[in-house]
């Protein structure tokens, strides 16, 4: 459902709004207003008057606005560093049609945040990073009288510390997602009095945006193999952990095959970003590697339909792969080529002269009659679902491009329905 709110203006300069949603929605500013600065893309309005005005909460914060502009590519990074460097005060409003962040700033340092998505509420940051779990949390909601972070030191669940450690989180949190966003808009307003801000919370901006910066470079990195927290981990029965470090050794011992990456992050009380970080090195060095559904066919027997089925769902995003590549699909097809030759056990019978065409489509038919020569192939559908995962991301890796997220739902979506079919 759309839910923004529509407006018209004519010709005569009357304002029209378009529909009823857009009414209801509108009452909440009921007030007088004024057109700031605006572009003949961009409308922004200012409260002249508070007569029938909601002023509650951060709106009873905030006055004018100091400066606006259109997210793109980096902008927000730049501005963020300008409000540090020049020590601004005041509150940077992130807006996209679904989300809303706001970061207050004083002297130019972070002193608070807020967002009105469920995965920045200081709940959520306190289940993700393994502070507390979902009972505890659900225990503490129920009382309204308090704040939760207050209920939950009263309850001795958590320590001052822990609330602390836990706020500080979120407002970093905040920041850095705030900084991976490719579009929208962002306003700076002046606040009412900087005795409002209501955190003593203290952050560098420097330090903020320095991290910042690493995670926006290592996660477009750590994607192409990690390419949502859904992936499952497992590890490789061959690897030795000798050399590992003690954080990279904690982590592993808590990859059983079937927690996903969110469900370690919370255990390992490290966070998502970090976790998927050594995560991303234990695959480089060869501990362990992942599979993109949390549920893969088990030991029966497997049937040529999902097989084929199967072979389909891979070879169109191959094909895909193939589209973005350009040019450089000749040397993907040659890459792919010597990584199935590579391929030992039962896979090397499966892609045993199975020839990759030009899109980097597999002969299916040429798999099918393979499989049919195998003795057990009580296994086989396992097997070539670990097989053409790994070439899909092999693919990625190889040719330096990514694919549309919704492309990966999607295939992944259709993973699973036919490894439901295989049980």
């Amino acid at each position: 459902m759309d839910e923004s709110i529509k407006l018209r203006i004519e010709k005569n300069g009357q304002v029209k709004v378009l529909d009823e949603f857009s009414a209801r929605r509108l009452a909440r500013f009921a007030g007088d207003w004024k057109l700031a600065p605006s572009t003949s893309y961009l409308m922004l309005f200012e409260r002249t008057s508070s007569s029938n005005a909601d002023l509650s909460g951060e709106s009873s914060l905030i006055s004018k606005v100091l400066f606006s502009g259109v997210i793109s590519e980096g902008s927000l990074l730049e501005f963020f560093n300008f409000l540090g460097e020049n020590n601004r005060t005041g509150v940077l409003v992130v807006t996209t049609e679904k989300l809303k962040k706001s970061i207050f700033f004083k002297d130019g340092q972070v002193r608070y945040a807020t967002s009105n998505l469920n995965e920045d509420r200081l709940g959520e940051v306190l289940y993700r990073y393994g502070i507390v779990g979902k009972n505890i949390l659900d225990e503490a909601l129920q009382d309204k009288s308090k704040r939760l972070g207050e209920k939950l030191v009263q309850l001795g669940y958590i320590t001052v510390a822990d609330l602390y450690k836990a706020i500080k989180l979120q407002l970093e949190e905040i920041c850095y997602s705030s900084f991976m966003l490719q579009q929208g808009h962002f306003y700076f307003y002046q606040l009412v009095s900087e005795d409002l801000i209501p955190s003593t919370i203290h952050l560098q901006t420097r330090n903020i945006l320095l991290e910042g910066v690493r995670r926006m470079d290592e996660m477009s990195y750590f994607k192409k193999k990690l390419p949502s927290p859904d992936v499952v981990p497992e590890i490789m029965a061959e690897a030795s952990v000798s050399n590992l470090t003690d954080l990279e050794t904690s982590t592993y011992n808590l990859i059983d095959g079937k927690r996903n990456l969110n469900e370690i992050a919370r255990l390992n009380r490290m966070g998502l970003f970090e976790t998927t970080r050594l995560i991303f090195y234990l695959m480089q060095g060869g501990y362990i590697r992942v599979r993109t559904v949390s549920s893969i066919a088990g030991d029966t027997s497997s049937g040529d339909d999902n097989i084929e089925q199967l072979l389909e769902a891979y070879n169109r995003i191959f094909k895909h792969i193939s589209e973005k590549a350009g040019s450089v699909t000749i040397k993907l097809k040659h890459d792919l080529e010597t990584f199935t030759q590579k391929l030992d056990g039962s896979l090397k019978l499966i892609f045993n002269n199975v020839q990759v065409a030009d899109n980097l489509v597999f002969n299916t038919p040429k798999i099918i009659e393979n499989i049919a020569k195998i003795d057990d192939n009580s296994r086989v559908f396992s097997n070539l679902y670990k097989a053409l995962d790994e070439i899909f991301y092999f693919l990625l890796f190889s040719s330096g491009i990514t694919i549309e997220p919704e492309m990966e739902t999607e295939l992944q979506s259709i993973v699973s329905k036919i490894s439901q079919n295989q049980k």
